[in-house]
């Protein structure tokens, strides 16, 4: 890989991963991808029980398979390899058939599956797909409740119309930012105003999701408890932030204050409510790609840059990422199984995920500049 040719930098605290060092971890990821396409064949790689390399594989994707695309457009970027990029413009190909999905979740999958192929490739298949998929989720916005909902289909169910979800939060402003429609950024704000109003608290902790009953939204779980979905506020308020400046720049940063004072530690638990529960390594590597984004857009960033590598130090020396120093056991190297997911036997697991693996390899290519902090 051509980025492997770059002169290692110094850093002044031996006990962060060097450049080197993350530049080996990004390899043995990047080269795990191989491992894992081989298994999925024509599919999508959902989800793999620990380290296990046993993948659950779906057909069509279901929300995760935009970021299997995107892992692949990343890969391409690292390694300016054609190959690379004739593979994620492939997988991104065959996500086209979920445009139609009455979903929320249909930012996720083209922001990560095909905006990227467009932004750094000016891949014209990806663009289109863009274009769809943002005229799709606007026709979807809904005025009445002044957002975009869940949707019915991925397992919106039912009542998946009258819901509103923080997950969906950064994908949603970053793909609109897309278009040059001006009605298309007011959708986005209106939906980010809508989901702040409905799932933020006064201390920066936030709902996860809120259902629209007479005339309001009503949180439907605690707030601050589900560390992924605080994680998923914090990355949305980057890109608000980005985006828009001010209040969401304030917002961002006392989030992240929140984050740091809430989850003191690198690997926190899923569930604050129940610490002797699965912890949730994934949720420290969102929420430091938001700091890695804030710190480009305040003037004392350095410390959130700095926060957000130690966080990734810590994960890549645990356990739970493999093959890096002597903690790989015999296991495949470049696993990475720190996703806390509720798997087909209905309870939580920690596993190996396609966008587990996108972003810690995301955050792996911002701390190497590989990739700029707003680009994922």
């Amino acid at each position: 890989m051509r980025i492997m040719e770059k002169t290692p930098g110094n850093t002044t605290d031996e006990k962060l991963l060097s450049h080197e060092e993350m530049l080996r971890a990004l390899e043995l990821m990047i080269r795990r991808m191989d491992a894992i396409d081989a298994n999925c064949t024509n599919g999508f790689p959902l989800y793999s029980p620990g380290s296990t390399d046993q993948w659950v594989v779906s057909p069509g994707g279901s929300w995760v398979g935009g970021f299997w695309a995107g892992c692949w457009w990343l890969r391409a970027k690292v390694t300016e390899s054609r190959s690379d990029r004739h593979k994620a413009s492939d997988i991104c190909q065959r996500l086209g058939n979920k445009i139609s999905a009455d979903s929320i979740n249909r930012s996720m999958i083209f922001w990560y599956g095909a905006a990227l192929g467009d932004i750094w490739f000016s891949d014209e298949h990806a663009r289109k797909l863009v274009k769809e998929a943002v005229a799709a989720l606007a026709a979807s916005y809904d005025p009445e409740i002044r957002c975009i909902p869940v949707g019915t289909d991925m397992g919106g169910g039912k009542d998946g119309n009258r819901r509103i979800t923080i997950d969906t939060f950064a994908p949603l402003i970053q793909l609109f930012s897309r278009s040059e429609c001006s009605q298309h950024e007011y959708i986005s704000r209106w939906h980010a105003d809508t989901l702040l109003a409905a799932c933020r608290t006064d201390k920066n902790a936030f709902h996860t999701a809120a259902c629209y009953e007479q005339g309001n939204f009503r949180p439907t779980d605690q707030a601050g408890e589900w560390s992924r979905g605080q994680a998923w506020a914090l990355l949305g308020l980057s890109r608000a932030a980005a985006q828009w400046g001010e209040p969401y720049l304030s917002y961002a940063r006392s989030a992240c204050e929140y984050w740091r004072y809430s989850r003191p530690e690198p690997m926190p638990s899923n569930r604050l409510g129940h610490p002797s529960g699965l912890c949730d390594p994934s949720s420290s590597v969102v929420a430091s790609l938001a700091m890695l984004s804030l710190a480009d857009l305040i003037a004392d960033g350095e410390q959130w840059r700095t926060y957000a590598h130690q966080q990734i130090t810590a994960i890549i020396r645990s356990q739970y990422f493999t093959g890096f120093q002597e903690n790989g056991g015999r296991v495949a190297k470049g696993i990475f199984w720190g996703c806390c997911y509720k798997t087909n036997q209905g309870k939580d697991e920690l596993v190996e995920s396609a966008w587990g693996s996108f972003f810690l390899m995301s955050a792996l290519s911002i701390l190497v500049d590989a990739i700029k902090p707003g680009d994922c």
